[in-house]
Order: structure tokens, then sequence, then C-alpha cells
């Protein structure tokens, strides 16, 4: 079955696009939605824009983003390709994200995006560094990754020793699940040579928020440990990792760039005065 999502202009500042259904691909609901809405409020329209994905997948995102982007060129790069669909990526590369590097000919991009890619393999420092490397220095990137800090997922924890839509044990023939907390990512962002920008939890569905009578204390809680910690005053980031809404939101996705020479430098003479 074919799940799809709606595309609406509402949210945009370019309002006059139409709302269309967008193919929801290998990742929850609005997802997809969620990176194009933020895609098209923070790019030029009508630029010659070069965008890659990575996993691709069945090149679900690609073509959206084509759709909204028409000018763009368009690459994805997956371990397999996948031609079962009517439309496909301008370019397609084949890789082993855990173990290759993307070939330096294929140029620099605009926008990059890895969508529910990075708990499928592992090296995922590795993985962001050739990202990074292949990133215009004025470029966007975005990763997305399942939300591990929702009530669901904490109670899930609690009572079966499991996360999200994954077993608490796997088979041999059952997928391999790489769990990434959002706090550990962001600072493996930063080692591979990105700056974090901004951090978007996608809006949850309705029925998340029959978890109310559980999450509203759950927050007051965490706020106060946060307080208590001092988490809020090491987070160096402009944004906060514990909005109420990240006990609802069962995916997020964050946005980073790329650092400059300067910036990594004064990084690394912190940690080496530390």
């Amino acid at each position: 079955m074919l799940h799809t999502d709606l595309f609406r202009p509402d949210n945009l500042k370019d309002a006059s696009k139409p709302a269309f259904q967008i193919e929801r691909g290998n990742t929850c609901a609005g997802v997809n939605a969620a990176i194009l809405e933020y895609l098209v409020n923070n790019l030029p329209g009508s630029g010659q824009l070069r965008f890659l994905d990575v996993p691709c997948g069945d090149g679900s995102f690609l073509l959206s983003a084509k759709r909204l982007f028409p000018l763009s060129e368009v690459v994805g790069a997956d371990i397999e390709p996948q031609t079962n669909k009517p439309g496909k990526p301008d370019k397609f590369c084949k890789f082993d994200a855990a173990r290759q590097r993307l070939p330096e000919n294929i140029g620099k991009f605009d926008v990059i995006t890895s969508i529910s890619g990075i708990m499928e393999f592992g090296n995922t420092q590795f993985f962001l560094s050739n990202l990074c490397d292949l990133l215009k220095d004025s470029g966007i990137l975005i990763i997305s990754n399942d939300n591990l800090i929702s009530v669901r997922d904490r109670l899930l924890y609690l009572l079966f020793g499991r996360t999200g839509q994954y077993p608490g044990i796997a088979s041999r023939n059952n997928p391999t699940w790489k769990p990434i907390p959002i706090a550990a990512l962001l600072r493996l962002a930063i080692e591979a040579g990105l700056e974090p920008v901004n951090l978007f939890f996608v809006l949850p569905g309705r029925s998340e928020f029959l978890w109310s009578p559980l999450a509203i204390p759950v927050y007051c809680i965490q706020m106060i440990y946060d307080k208590l910690s001092g988490f809020d005053a090491r987070n160096e980031f402009g944004f906060r990792l514990h909005p109420l809404i990240s006990l609802y939101s069962r995916h997020y996705f964050i946005t980073c760039r790329k650092r400059t020479i300067t910036e990594i430098g004064e990084n690394r003479s912190g940690s080496n005065a530390k």
C-alpha cells in the first residue's frame, strides 16, 4: 500500500503553491512534508540547486523536491538502486554508507538530506564527515531520525526494554538498528565538521496526544532535572533539546551548516584547554 502525506502551502512564504500528495517513503508520517516545507521556506524556488539524498531508497523524497524546485538537479545514493517507480533521480550513486565514501567527482551540493537513514548502519561520524565534504560552504545538511525520548518510547523501554517499532531482541534475519540519542547525534555532527543550526520535531498525529496525562508530569520532571543538573547551562546550542512536543513526536530532524576552518580551529583549542 502506497502511503502519502498532504503537502499544504498554508505555512509557506509562497502560499500560491498548490497542495499535493507526496509519498511518505520509508519514514514516519509527515516527515518528508515537514522537511520540504522547511526547504521551500528557506531556499530560492527558482534557483538551480543541487540536491543529494542518501540513502535515497526509491527516490520518493527527491521526486517531490524536483517538483517544488524544477530547475534543480537531484542525485540519489544508496546501497542498491530501487527502480520500481515511474520517476527516478537525475543521477544515482551506488555505495555502502558504512564503509565507503561518496566520490568527490559527483561535486558539491546545496542541500544534502539523510532521512531515516543513520539508524540503518554504523560509522555515523564517518558518514557525516563524508557528507560535510560534499556540502557547499553555504549549503544545508538535514538529518532526520526516530525520536527516542517521546513518552511512548520511554514507557516501552521501561516496561519491555525496547523503543519504537524495533523489537527488544532481533533475530538473525532482522535488519540491524543503531539507536542514537539526539544529544549524541548533535555531538557527532560537530565532530564531523558541521554546526547544528536548529532542531525540529515533526508534528505528531492526533492519537499521540492521548499520552498527555503522562507527558505533562514527565515534562515538568524533565525541566527540573535539566535545571538542577546544569544541563541548560551546558547546552551550547541556540535551541532546546527537550521541548514539550518532544514527548509526543515520533521523529525529528536537525539542520546543519558547514563550519569554517576558523570555527573548527577554535573548537579544537577549546577542547585542548579543557
